[in-house]
C-alpha cells in the first residue's frame, strides 16, 4: 500500500527546528513542498547506509531506530527531541521504522538548508561614506580579504575583472535572482535592500561606497540573491564572473577539512564553531563548540579572539561556507568542516549526537562566559601583542604597496597590449 500524502496544519510547522526560524515567504515555501504521509507500523521509514537528502520529522506516532538488527532508540511524537530531524547523518546511520501508525514529514535538505543561508546571511555592515576619488585598487589591496590571497590569484583576478558603468537609478542585482557576477565599487554608491515577503516594501540595510564588495553570499552558497543593490549615483564598477570568483577568492579562502584533520586543529589550540540556530545546536552539536548564528556572526565577530582560528560547521556547509567567507574577510584564521556534521560517519557521528545532552553536575559554559574567561587570560599579553600587531600591521601595508605597483604595471601592460 503506498504512502497517503496530505497536506500539513501550518501550526505544526511552527513547532519544528530549524523550520520555525524561517522568514515567513521561505517558511510558506517549505510549507507548500514538504511531503506529509502516514504510515502503518513496520514500515520502514529510511535504511542504515542510503543517502536520501531528505530531513524526516516524527509528527504522530512512535519510531524505533536500529543499526543492524539491534533497537538501539525508541522516539515518540511526543518527545521534545521530535521537534527536531529524525537521524538526520548522510549517508544514514541508523534504519528508522515505524512501531506504532505514524505521520511523518519529509523535506528535500538542499532546499532546507538554501532557505536558511538565505534567511541568515542578509545582514550588511554600514560603512562610512567615503570620497568618490578614493583609490578603490589600493583600497582593495589592503583589504583582509586579498592581503591572504597567493600574488598570482591577484594578477589573474585583476586581468580577469571587467568594469560595469551603472546609471543613478539602476538595479545591479535584484533580490530572487539567481547569482552571477561578484562586484566592488570603482566609482559611486548604493542603496542595500531587501524584501520581507514579494508584497512587501524594500527596507533600507545599509549605504555601500568606493572599494566596497558585494554579490558574494549568492556566490559561496550557490543560492538567489538575498538583497537587492541599486546604485544611488552614477558610477563605475568592477565586476568578477562567478566561475572566476570560485577559482581565485573562493578555493584559495575557504579551506575545507575533515572530521580527523580538524581534532588536530583543535588539539593544536583551534575552537569548534557552531554556525546553525540556538535551537539546532542544543540538540546536537560538537562537544566544545561555541554557538554563534550565522545571521548574528556580522555582529558578534569582535567577540572571537582564538588566535588559532576556528573550525567553523554547520549540517551540510551552507552556512558554514558563507560563515568563513564573511570571517576570512575580516582576517579570521578559519577552516570548514568538509559537508558538515550530515557527512559524519560510525564513532565521528557518535561523538556529536553523544553531545545533547551535558553529563550529570557538569558546568554549561556558554559563549559569554568563555569570551570573558579568554579576555582575562589575554590580557597580561596586551602590550606586547599590540606591539607585533602594528609591526605587521606596517608589514601588510608594505606589501599591499607592492602589489599596488605591481598590479598598475599589468594593467598598464594589458592597456598597451590592448
Amino acid at each position: 500500500m503506498s504512502a497517503a500524502k496530505k497536506v500539513i496544519d501550518k501550526r505544526l510547522l511552527k513547532g519544528l527546528v530549524p523550520i520555525n526560524a524561517l522568514a515567513p515567504p521561505h517558511f510558506n515555501e517549505i510549507a507548500d513542498k514538504i511531503s506529509i504521509e502516514d504510515l502503518p507500523a513496520g514500515r520502514v521509514i529510511f535504511k542504515e547506509g542510503e543517502r536520501d537528502n531528505r530531513t524526516v520529522y516524527l509528527l504522530a506516532g512512535e519510531i524505533n531506530l536500529f543499526v543492524g538488527a539491534a533497537v538501539v532508540s525508541n522516539l515518540s511524537s511526543d518527545a521534545d527531541l521530535a521537534r527536531h530531524p529524525l537521524a538526520p547523518q548522510q549517508p544514514r546511520q541508523h534504519t528508522a521504522k515505524a512501531k506504532t501508525p505514524v505521520t511523518i514529514a519529509r523535506i528535500d535538505t538542499g532546499l532546507l538548508d538554501v532557505l536558511l543561508t538565505w534567511d541568515q546571511s542578509t545582514g550588511y555592515e554600514v560603512t562610512e561614506l567615503e570620497a568618490e576619488d578614493e583609490d578603490w585598487l589600493s583600497r582593495m589591496l589592503q583589504s583582509q580579504t586579498f592581503q591572504k590571497l597567493p600574488a598570482a590569484n591577484i594578477q589573474k583576478l585583476l586581468m580577469s575583472m571587467e568594469e560595469y558603468p551603472a546609471a543613478a537609478g539602476s538595479v545591479v542585482i535584484k533580490q530572487g535572482d539567481p547569482g552571477d557576477y561578484y562586484y566592488i565599487i570603482k566609482q559611486g554608491r548604493c542603496a542595500v535592500t531587501r524584501k520581507a515577503a514579494p508584497t512587501a516594501q524594500d527596507v533600507k540595510l545599509a549605504e555601500l561606497s568606493v572599494g566596497d564588495s558585494f554579490g558574494e553570499d549568492a556566490l559561496i552558497s550557490d543560492s538567489k540573491r538575498n538583497a537587492t543593490i541599486t546604485m544611488l549615483t552614477d558610477g563605475r564598477l568592477m565586476r568578477l564572473a562567478k566561475k572566476d570568483f570560485v577559482a581565485l577568492l573562493r578555493e584559495p579562502l575557504l579551506a575545507a577539512v575533515s572530521f580527523a584533520q580538524a581534532q588536530s586543529l583543535v588539539r593544536d589550540g583551534a575552537a569548534w564553531l557552531d554556525v546553525r540556530l540556538p535551537g539546532e545546536f542544543q540538540n546536537t552539536h560538537i562537544p566544545g563548540s561555541i554557538n554563534i548564528p550565522l545571521a548574528a556572526l556580522r555582529h558578534r565577530m569582535n567577540e572571537l579572539a582564538n588566535d588559532s582560528g576556528y573550525i567553523v560547521y554547520c549540517d551540510n556547509g551552507g552556512r558554514s561556507s558563507t560563515a568563513a567567507f564573511l570571517l576570512s574577510q575580516h582576517g579570521y584564521e578559519v577552516r570548514v568542516l568538509q559537508g558538515g556534521t550530515q557527512a559524519l560517519v560510525g564513532a565521528e557521528a557518535l561523538a556529536v549526537q553523544a553531545a545533547k545532552a551535558p553529563a550529570a553536575g557538569a558546568e554549561v559554559i556558554s559563549f559569554d562566559q568563555e569570551v570573558q574567561a579568554r579576555k582575562k587570560s589575554e590580557e597580561a599579553a596586551a602590550a606586547p601583542a599590540r606591539a607585533e600587531a602594528s609591526q605587521v600591521i606596517a608589514q601588510a601595508r608594505a606589501q599591499a604597496e607592492q602589489l599596488k605597483a605591481e598590479a598598475q604595471q599589468i594593467l598598464r601592460q594589458a592597456e598597451h597590449q590592448a
